[in-house]
């Protein structure tokens, strides 16, 4: 694979029709902030090293190394200064369950969320960067495998309180985009600054932090079904479309225009 100077998207289609994003990332620059995706993520190191926390604890993959998130987990990660390159992957959870054979709204626990496997980190990346669906999907299924148990979790952003949890669904939705989370403490029944400690002791983060990631999650959705980032961002509470890319580039590694323009492109089929 030829080393890549900035982070780019491809979208692609597996054997059954699924659609799987892929970034490639090669700059040695970047940094992204604390964010969650829908989707499963499976990454490969290629080159370099990458620093990253996932559900609050720091850990450090590097060339030939597996990483795999489950949705809705939190992470940040920066990269080495030099000579940094990985890809990964967002897989659907509804394609994810039905291989696993998991009901729709649980996931396996994971075994591991980093391991080294030289092997197939490289034959991750190269089935990727081929488009080719039917083996990307093919190690996807291995992976997941792998690495994810039979004992079975509901599949929610922050399990544990129920009353968070609801609060959180409620940032997610597209209603929700514009509702200042000082405000929910009425729903709960609560003061401002209990609310306040409860989320913060659930989640690991300010309400306002969070409603802040769920709008450019929502925002990532919205791009994805075709519309305008100008409209996006607006529908979705940001001061301006400047503001929105700046932190859209700061959570995905892409711009809310570039990441639509692959979007709108026809997939490669399998």
């Amino acid at each position: 694979m030829k080393p890549q100077q900035a982070s780019r998207v491809i979208r692609l289609r597996m054997d059954d029709g699924a659609q799987v994003e892929a970034m490639f990332a090669a700059d040695p620059k970047a940094h992204f902030d604390l964010h969650w995706h829908a989707e499963w993520s499976v990454g490969a190191i290629l080159e370099g090293r990458c620093e990253f926390t996932c559900a609050g604890e720091r850990q450090v993959a590097e060339a030939g190394d597996m990483v795999l998130m489950a949705p809705f987990m939190l992470h940040t990660a920066g990269v080495s200064a030099q000579g940094f390159r990985m890809v990964m992957l967002y897989v659907p959870h509804a394609w994810a369950a039905a291989r696993r054979g998991w009901p729709d709204a649980q996931r396996g626990v994971l075994r591991s969320g980093l391991w080294r496997d030289e092997a197939a980190a490289g034959a991750l990346a190269d089935a990727a960067l081929a488009q080719d669906g039917t083996r990307v999907a093919s190690l996807l299924g291995r992976v997941l495998a792998a690495q994810t148990g039979d004992v079975l979790v509901p599949l929610e952003r922050h399990p544990g309180d129920a009353r968070v949890q609801a609060i959180c669904d409620v940032l997610a939705t597209e209603d929700a985009c514009r509702i200042e989370p000082g405000a929910l403490a009425c729903r709960l029944g609560v003061s401002r600054e209990h609310f306040h400690r409860l989320f913060r002791v659930a989640v690991g983060m300010t309400p306002t932090h969070y409603a802040r990631l769920a709008r450019i999650g929502r925002a990532k959705a919205l791009l994805r079904d075709g519309h305008a980032a100008a409209e996006v961002a607006a529908q979705c509470g940001f001061t301006d479309q400047a503001h929105f890319s700046r932190w859209f580039r700061r959570c995905f590694g892409v711009t809310p225009g570039n990441y639509m323009a692959v979007c709108q492109r026809p997939e490669r089929a399998a």
